[in-house]
This record gives C-alpha cells, sequence and structure tokens, in this order.
C-alpha cells in the first residue's frame, strides 16, 4: 500500500524543518469547499494519509475533513512538538491558491 505523509502547519512552520519525507499541504488547503483541488493532488482515495501538525489539533480537523470526502484511510497522528526523530528542510509544498503545485 502506498502512504502519503502530510504536515498541515503553515510553509513557514514546514520550511522551520519536518519530518523526512512529509509533503506540506496547510490545513486550511484541505477544507470541503476546495474539494476538486484536494482530489487533483490526492489522486489515491485508498492510500493510507497520515496528517500532523504542531500539537494534533489542526491535523485532526484535517484528517475529518479529508474522511468526510472519501480518503477514509487518513489518520491524525498527532504533533510535531511531540515528535524527536530526525528532520528535514527539504521543501515539497501543494497549497491550494499558493505555494507548490503537482499532486501526490
Amino acid at each position: 500500500d502506498d502512504a502519503v505523509l502530510i504536515d498541515v502547519r503553515t510553509p513557514d512552520e514546514y520550511r522551520e524543518g519536518h519530518v523526512p519525507g512529509a509533503v506540506n499541504i496547510e490545513a486550511g488547503s484541505l477544507k470541503r469547499r476546495n474539494r476538486k483541488w484536494v482530489e487533483s493532488v490526492l489522486k489515491d482515495k485508498d492510500a493510507h494519509i497520515f496528517m500532523y501538525c504542531y500539537s494534533g489539533s489542526r491535523s485532526g480537523i484535517s484528517a475529518g475533513s479529508l474522511r468526510q470526502m472519501g480518503y477514509f484511510r487518513a489518520k491524525n497522528i498527532g504533533g510535531y512538538m511531540d515528535y524527536d526523530g530526525p528532520v528535514s528542510m527539504e521543501e515539497r509544498s501543494l497549497n491550494y491558491g499558493g505555494e507548490g503545485n503537482g499532486e501526490i
């Protein structure tokens, strides 16, 4: 199975350091009103989608939004503030109407 790791913090927070392999899609980009855009970047609704933010709050809301759109394997994995593993500075952002483009 494919897995996607999404950091839903702001692009500035993401640039300060993130979990290696995480793509930045700001929480505001994952709202239901952006459904067509979300479906254009998250093509596989069966993928395991793991989401985090700073504390786990924004990622919890975002995972719920994705589940409402049919991404039933979207899961909140908590907050970056509790993460003590390796940190990456490499950027990979996809945000609605803003920075980045492409698909996952």
